[in-house]
């Protein structure tokens, strides 16, 4: 929110260039947010895939951690 309040305040001065910097910066958060979201999804994956593998057996609450951790990668 503070991001999108310094980023009125440059449009509103006509500071274009910081404006573009700090949406470059914001561009760059939100990668970053995709990137650790998609990497907490492929841990929850692994460590279900891991569970399945060593105890040899399933539960419906690991199967359906494992589709919907697919899904949302």
């Amino acid at each position: 929110m503070e991001e999108l309040l310094e980023l009125k305040e440059y449009l509103e001065q006509g500071d274009y260039p910081a404006a573009l910097t700090l949406i470059g910066e914001m561009e760059e958060m939100s990668r970053e947010d995709k990137i650790n979201k998609i990497g907490s999804l492929i841990e929850i994956l692994l460590l279900h895939l891991i569970k399945q593998h060593a105890e040899q057996r399933s539960t419906r609450s690991w199967q359906v951690s494992i589709k919907n951790a697919l899904d949302n990668i």
